[in-house]
């Protein structure tokens, strides 16, 4: 989905390129309910949802504008299978089970929402975070080293878009984006 296609305001979103990549990671094909923390404007939500129509979201976000955005873009859309919860993860009630969690945010508490991932996540699927700081990447990279997740993969992606300027054009750079993936391993 193209990023014009959203609403938008002044909530963080993940970019058309990034969010296909993070998506694909997900493995969303194979799953049954999908949950993303930290959700910001819902975009990674909202194209899973649209792709994905058998599929139940669960979207968290704090933000009470971002929360109004994420509906406003689901009428948008004609999306019903979003479920919206406001609140900061972890949340203290029990969710279920999902068989795909995406991070797009974790105002400070990463290691306890990669913990809840793992309670939260059937085995052997994917958990995919997004971070535009390389220390944050590297504190979730080692977390999961350290812990009992599998398939670690972690990549960097820039991205430039095509642009006018004056008489000629260039490559407007957006911030690099680091995508961190891994799957849950065996039950503790």
């Amino acid at each position: 989905m193209k990023d014009e296609m959203f609403i938008r305001d002044k909530v963080p979103m993940t970019k058309e390129s990034i969010r296909s990549i993070s998506i694909d990671k997900l493995e969303l094909n194979k799953a049954q309910r999908f949950l993303d923390v930290g959700a910001g404007t819902g975009s990674v939500s909202l194209q899973a949802a649209k792709l994905y129509p058998e599929i139940e979201v669960v979207a968290i976000e704090m933000k009470e504008l971002a929360i109004d955005l994420i509906r406003r873009n689901c009428q948008h859309f004609d999306l019903t299978n979003i479920e919206m919860i406001q609140g900061k993860a972890p949340l203290p009630e029990d969710l279920g089970s999902f068989q795909a969690i995406f991070v797009g945010g974790s105002s400070g508490n990463l290691t306890e929402i990669v913990d809840w991932s793992y309670q939260l996540l059937e085995t052997n699927c994917p958990l995919v975070m997004n971070f535009i700081l390389i220390e944050n990447a590297l504190e979730a990279f080692d977390y999961l080293t350290a812990n009992d997740w599998t398939d670690i993969d972690m990549i960097s992606v820039s991205v430039s878009d095509y642009t006018s300027l004056g008489k000629g054009h260039y490559f407007k750079p957006q911030n690099p984006t680091i995508i961190l993936s891994a799957k849950k391993g065996r039950d503790q």
